[in-house]
């Protein structure tokens, strides 16, 4: 996990050093692939847990609408392909293109932990068809670890690039390092297939309507979080 200040001084470098990795197949090894969807990882020195990368070639929405749902909705309707999440909120707007988020997810499973997430996520405009979002979890004393949770340690980042026919591509890196006692390799097995679920959910969510047919989690779940 990173500083307020470990963000200031490297998020230009770590904005590059994402979109390297989501546009170079270098160092990458590809593994399960199912409908066009291709999934790759390669382990890092730092953390036990693989980063994965995943490319969704056709999403039936504009780049810019993705962009909208993934950067500035996703406390909204992150349910729709992540089962286990239970609710978050903006912790604060940094700038224009720059916010902390918190959320929380309840895997339901007896002896396992719940989890929360605390990060910063931080856009740019790469040019009119490609836009970029870099992600990472951050340490800030005003917002502890919640009782009876795990906090998840992660890094991610997504890349929207708009198709010719109108529709979009979508291309995550994700590394999740879920606390606890949970085995990294054991985590580095399963991925690939619970990220085919999220993506195969994501391009449903698009193509039934996006934010115009589903309905955002209930605010008041999303507003009690705010007063634990």
């Amino acid at each position: 996990m990173i500083t307020l200040r470990d963000w200031e001084l490297n998020k230009e470098k770590w904005l590059d050093q994402d979109l390297s990795l989501m546009q170079s197949d270098e160092g990458w090894r590809e593994g399960t692939q199912k409908n066009g969807i291709n999934i790759w990882q390669r382990p890092f020195p730092d953390d036990k847990n693989d980063l994965f990368r995943w490319r969704i070639p056709k999403i039936e929405a504009a780049h810019s609408e993705v962009y909208d749902v993934f950067v500035n909705k996703m406390i909204d309707y992150h349910h729709y392909w992540t089962a286990e999440y239970t609710g978050g909120f903006l912790v604060k707007e940094l700038e224009e293109n720059v916010q902390i988020i918190y959320q929380q997810f309840n895997p339901g499973i007896p002896f396992i932990s719940k989890r929360d997430l605390l990060y910063i996520q931080w856009s740019r405009k790469i040019d009119e068809t490609t836009w970029q979002t870099s992600f990472k979890s951050i340490i800030l004393d005003e917002m502890p670890v919640t009782k009876d949770f795990k906090r998840i340690d992660w890094w991610g980042g997504h890349l929207f690039e708009a198709n010719k026919d109108g529709s979009s591509q979508l291309v995550l890196i994700d590394r999740e390092n879920q606390g606890g006692s949970f085995p990294a390799n054991i985590m580095n097995m399963v991925m690939p297939q619970y990220l085919i679920k999220q993506f195969e959910s994501i391009i449903t969510f698009f193509k039934n309507g996006g934010v115009n047919t589903h309905q955002k989690l209930s605010d008041s779940k999303n507003s009690a979080l705010k007063l634990k």
